[in-house]
């Protein structure tokens, strides 16, 4: 009975031993000099969009964009993005794995993370077809991720080209077919699909914005744009 038993129990030893690891959790982290994202799909690639506000001598803020996309080339599931001078306290970092679409955020712990939603429609259809982002702010950093296909950026600034109604009228508008390429060679698409992530964050206030597309967007009630 006792060696029973102990086949038994050695046969689902071995099963164990035979199930593949658990994947690590996608995390950002940050550390004095550096941005560290783990939990990377090996051997993938990860795009990183950070911002950072410095105050220099003269009183005037500096406001810098971070966008990277960043290799695992040893495999080990961790890619590493060194900050030159330090992660400044005002800032903050969003990073999208491209291949499963896992994506997390981090701030500096003395300042914090402010997660918002959006103050403007968000996402909506065009009645021309085309998908948009549209906030109530000045200045977006936006970048859109479709796992397995691609990802897409653009800066969006009140009254300026990239602002759809090139109005300064606190409102912005980004269209999605308008936004440049960053990792591979496909051009922006035109409607967003389930799954896309979607991230925007602002600059000067330092507040982020994170929606994982439920389904396809429909146009916003009343919307004439």
């Amino acid at each position: 009975m006792n060696r029973r038993l102990s086949c038994w129990t050695w046969a689902a030893v071995a099963v164990l031993c035979a199930l593949p690891a658990a994947a690590a959790p996608f995390r950002v982290k940050l550390e004095n000099d550096a941005v560290v994202i783990s939990g990377v799909t090996l051997k993938g690639q990860v795009v990183l969009l950070g911002v950072t506000r410095e105050i220099g001598d003269d009183d005037f803020p500096t406001v810098r964009r971070h966008l990277k996309t960043l290799s695992d080339d040893d495999g080990d599931g961790v890619v590493r993005y060194p900050v030159e001078g330090g992660v400044p306290l005002r800032s903050l970092w969003a990073a999208a794995d491209l291949k499963s679409g896992d994506y997390d955020s981090a701030a500096p712990e003395r300042f914090g993370i402010r997660r918002v939603n959006w103050r403007g429609h968000g996402l909506g259809r065009r009645n021309d077809g085309r998908d948009s982002i549209e906030d109530r702010r000045n200045l977006l950093e936006l970048l859109v991720v479709r796992p397995q296909a691609g990802a897409w950026a653009s800066r969006i600034s009140d009254g300026d080209k990239s602002d759809s109604d090139g109005a300064i009228n606190g409102r912005l508008e980004g269209i999605l077919d308008q936004m440049q390429p960053i990792s591979g060679t496909n051009p922006p698409p035109v409607v967003l699909q389930k799954d896309d992530l979607v991230l925007a964050l602002d600059p000067n206030a330092l507040e982020i914005t994170l929606v994982k597309v439920p389904a396809a967007v429909r146009p916003a009630q009343g919307d004439h744009r």
